[in-house]
């Protein structure tokens, strides 16, 4: 996205910079995102959702109260216990009693949850290989460096209260 020479005008409180930076994030991220999901429907029929839930339970070093995958995963817990329940039945994970708390339950991968792991995170890796090609491991220690200001940026935004959408924006009529 590109603010077009009336941006300030419009929003005097804007700062086109900022919007078209942000709007590229957003649009890379979740055009990322989209062929991700593409490639593991592709390869294994189950969503990007449950996939990376997968590679979380994998990558633990211990079996995961369903509330701690959620948090790892920024997914609520009735949307979790979807994505569990979609694992479970592939037969990837498999959820036992949490000893020290009888009202819940540990999740944990099974050797067959292992294998599709070996199978789809590979992938994965030749996804984002694709896509960095272009830039230089100097490009790429620079985005990082911008990216994990952009993620403190974020954090604390989302740690105040929510910034109201409201604000002055002056639009030229609209043609009747």
């Amino acid at each position: 996205m590109r603010a077009g020479a009336s941006f300030v005008d419009e929003y005097p409180e804007g700062d086109p910079a900022a919007a078209e930076a942000l709007s590229t994030l957003i649009r890379a991220g979740q055009a990322l995102y989209d062929e991700i999901d593409r490639a593991m429907q592709a390869s294994l029929g189950v969503p990007e959702s449950a996939l990376n839930t997968l590679a979380v339970i994998e990558g633990a070093e211990r079996p995961l109260t369903p509330g701690e995958i959620s948090e790892r995963t920024f997914r609520s817990s009735a949307t979790m216990t979807s994505i569990l329940d979609l694992l479970e039945r592939r037969g990837w994970i498999r959820r036992v009693p949490n000893p020290e708390d009888r009202r819940s339950v540990l999740v944990e991968i099974t050797d067959g949850g292992y294998a599709v792991a070996d199978q789809f995170l590979p992938g994965v890796r030749k996804i984002e290989r694709a896509v960095m090609a272009d830039l230089s491991a100097e490009e790429l220690d620079t985005l990082m460096h911008l990216l994990a200001k952009v993620l403190e940026g974020t954090a604390r935004v989302c740690a105040a209260e929510p910034i109201p959408l409201e604000g002055r924006r002056n639009r030229a009529a609209r043609p009747k």
